[in-house]
């Protein structure tokens, strides 16, 4: 039986009023420095999805965790999934235009009306919630509330689910079905402050959302990271399967996408070998996050008696569109580069395929970093493709949690002392875009280290769009 969003008696607020919705919401924004220990938080969690008639476990749920590639790859799953016919929810975060982003069907954003009528059923539970021990949800564990009951209530065949940060004791991290499918994507040095400063320790945050029977996909990892997943899998008796480092070959990337050959053997599915293939996302890592979308997707519908298609597969990944992953645009006559790249492993991950796409090209580049980050690696990373350095900051109040940028101009001092040798800070975004266009390169305007920092950017370049252009555009 589905479960179903509880009815509230009385709607808080008119149910097409998103407005009045999301300043619900806002009330459940923790201060910084109040957040709660992670089991506390969890647990409040659990109280929240029960007191909603547990709708996590109403329909199968794909759990995504790791430290790179966790949104490409869902993104990938759930469009080759629905290619099979299947009515697809997938809850992404954190968002890049708009909050309705997190919350998709189908490729769809949930509507104004239905985000706002979901609010108002959820609130009393919400209430009912914030009453209890644990106190207030927060904004982003209502939100994933929000999600696995709209997705209940919607009926959809399957959930692909991307975590927030870490694994085990994140808000997304609440579903007790056995027949869960766990992803693991590639998993690297991130969020220490909160995970730990070894990699064991990141690789048992991020296995902690493999649960008792689950069925594991996992992309190639480090010695340690493969270590912890395997005795997870062992100690939950969860059935591991590995994604071959040698599944992906002759890979070409270009400026829009990038093509290449394929071999995956699934249990209780046919070999797929597939020549050819191509991801309309650039960068040679979206192969690698490719296969393991194809990975999962063939194991999830072998379990269901189902071959994958590969002339489903491969139209459905030439037309997957991911905002801010090395998206290219064109303004004021300047090519310009968007990529979330935040970490040192995924501002690698975007040079080298930078430098592959572009050769012996230095860019202009304008970087933000949330504070905390490992800005020096970071910018080590960036140094051999930079011809000039523009820093700023984001001033991003529509995630739903405290963000603090870190300081331009402590960033340009270390910047300067690694020897950049053109380094400005322009505090505006919209002002770093634009000197960057001025006088740029020859090589594209590349704008890259937050995701926080990219609606400011669509913003400056006219290009984020509103529900009216959202719903026009699959949204």
């Amino acid at each position: 039986m589905t479960a179903s969003l509880p009815q509230a008696p009385r709607p808080l607020f008119a149910l097409a009023d998103e407005a009045a919705a999301r300043a619900y919401l806002a009330q459940f924004v923790p201060m910084p420095g109040q957040g709660a220990p992670p089991s506390v938080a969890l647990a409040r969690s659990l109280a929240l999805m029960a007191a909603l008639g547990n709708p996590q476990d109403a329909v199968p749920v794909i759990h995504l965790a790791g430290t790179s590639g966790k949104g490409s790859t869902a993104v990938m799953i759930a469009a080759l999934l629905q290619a099979h016919g299947l009515e697809v929810g997938l809850g992404l975060s954190p968002h890049v235009r708009h909050l309705r982003e997190r919350i998709q069907v189908n490729g769809a954003w949930i509507s104004a009306a239905e985000f706002a009528r979901a609010v108002a059923t959820l609130a009393p539970a919400v209430e009912e919630a914030t009453a209890r021990s644990w106190g207030a949800p927060t904004f982003f564990e209502i939100m994933i509330a929000l999600s696995y009951a709209f997705f209940a209530d919607r009926g959809v065949d399957v959930v692909v689910m991307e975590t927030g940060l870490g694994g085990r004791y994140d808000a997304t991290n609440v579903v007790a079905a056995r027949d869960k499918f766990a992803v693991i994507t590639p998993i690297g040095y991130d969020h220490m402050d909160v995970l730990g400063d070894t990699l064991a320790e990141i690789a048992t945050a991020k296995a902690g959302i493999i649960r008792p029977g689950n069925y594991v996909l996992c992309a190639p990892q480090t010695p340690e990271a493969a270590a912890v997943i395997a005795a997870t899998c062992a100690r939950e008796q969860a059935s591991l399967h590995l994604l071959p480092k040698a599944a992906v070959c002759n890979v070409r990337p270009d400026p829009t996408g990038v093509t290449f050959d394929l071999a995956l053997s699934a249990q209780g599915a046919p070999p797929l070998g597939v020549c050819d293939l191509r991801v309309a996302l650039a960068g040679a890592h979206q192969a690698d996050n490719a296969a393991l979308a194809l990975f999962a997707a063939q194991h999830w519908l072998g379990s269901r008696g189902v071959a994958l298609d590969a002339a489903s597969a491969r139209a459905a990944l030439d037309a997957v569109r991911f905002p801010g992953r090395m998206e290219t645009l064109v303004w004021r006559g300047a090519t310009v580069i968007l990529d979330g790249a935040h970490n040192a492993q995924k501002m690698a991950a975007l040079v080298t395929a930078l430098t592959t796409i572009y050769p012996g090209d230095r860019f202009t580049v304008v970087l933000a970093l949330k504070a905390g980050k490992d800005a020096g690696a970071i910018l080590a990373e960036l140094r051999p493709i930079t011809a000039r350095l523009i820093v700023t900051r984001f001033v991003n109040e529509d995630q739903g949690m405290p963000l603090t940028a870190a300081d331009p101009t402590d960033l340009a001092a270390l910047a300067r002392a690694q020897g950049f040798s053109q380094v400005e800070v322009a505090p505006d975004p919209a002002a770093a875009l634009v000197a960057a266009v001025i006088s740029p390169v020859a090589a594209p305007v590349l704008v890259a280290g937050s995701l926080y920092l990219l609606p400011e950017v669509y913003a400056a370049l006219e290009g984020a769009p509103t529900d009216d252009a959202a719903s026009a555009e699959g949204g």
